[in-house]
């Protein structure tokens, strides 16, 4: 009886064992993949220690050590300012206003006689005070120059202001009108004067109305010019 107990045994143990084997191949073993290569970071890993970094990879720069020059930052250019420019009047031809009292007072020396404007003055009618007078044409008047006339050379001399020229403002010329010069003469008629003589005199300029002499050239040689 004891003998056949022991096979039995035996055989209840292999049977179980035979169990185990059929349950374990029936449950599913898991999938197991080896990956051969590098293993990819993840999100906002850096690269993995032992590795360089690689030119290119984003987070591997550093900071510049002692002695390297950070970056230069672009210089801005400064928009350059235009000067504002300043107009200049225009000029024409001629020159400003020159009232005929611009010439009151101005001194030249015309050889060598000192003459001096005693009044400037214009006037359509002229006459010399004893008799004698001229009126000027329609639409014309006379530019009159008084002077005083002193020689101051050592020998007696005429002052004769023939070829006398006035210059207007516009540019026009107008030489001296002796016969006008004669009417209004009263003290001197163009007689030498002695050494140190002193006389009153005219020089007169028959133009339109409302001329303006800007230069008067006495004799044709001396310019007088108004203040």
């Amino acid at each position: 009886m004891r003998a056949l107990a022991v096979p039995v045994a035996v055989f209840l143990a292999a049977a179980g064992c035979v169990g185990t084997v059929v349950s374990l191949n029936s449950v599913p073993s898991p999938d197991v993949r080896v990956t051969v290569g590098e293993e990819e970071p993840g999100p906002g890993a850096g690269p993995s220690p032992g590795r360089a970094p690689e030119e290119g990879d984003p987070g591997t720069a550093e900071p510049p050590g002692p002695g390297t020059a950070a970056p230069e930052e672009p210089e801005t250019a400064e928009p350059e300012t235009a000067e504002p420019e300043t107009a200049e009047p225009e000029t024409g031809g001629g020159t400003g206003s020159v009232p005929p009292g611009s010439y009151d007072g101005v001194s030249v020396a015309v050889g060598e006689f000192a003459v001096t404007v005693e009044t400037a003055y214009t006037d359509a009618t002229i006459t010399d005070g004893m008799g004698m007078h001229d009126t000027a044409p329609e639409g014309w008047e006379y530019f009159i120059l008084r002077l005083d006339v002193t020689n101051a050379g050592s020998a007696p001399a005429a002052f004769d202001p023939v070829g006398s020229l006035g210059t207007a403002t516009d540019g026009s010329e107008y030489t001296n009108d002796s016969g006008a010069e004669y009417t209004v003469a009263h003290d001197y008629f163009w007689d030498d004067l002695a050494p140190g003589e002193t006389v009153t005199t005219h020089i007169l300029f028959l133009v339109p109305a409302g001329t303006e002499l800007s230069s008067v050239l006495i004799n044709g040689e001396v310019r007088l010019s108004p203040n």
